[in-house]
């Protein structure tokens, strides 16, 4: 069974939210991201940050 770990985006620096889903990652075999209202383009942009330049064969479902 795989493990799942969630990362809750606000209003940190969004480098701050890449570092924790790399972190997260190495923890665990799924990242879920949790956003409300406005961080929730934010939390959009860190994802596509994070899998384009960090974790490339991550999948987004």
């Amino acid at each position: 069974m795989s493990s799942i770990e969630t990362v809750y985006i606000g209003s940190k620096p969004i480098m701050s939210y890449v570092t924790a889903i790399i972190t997260a990652f190495e923890k665990a075999d799924e990242v879920k991201i949790l956003a409300r209202g406005r961080a929730i383009s934010n939390a959009v942009d860190i994802v596509e940050l994070t899998r384009r330049n960090f974790v490339t064969e991550a999948a987004v479902n």
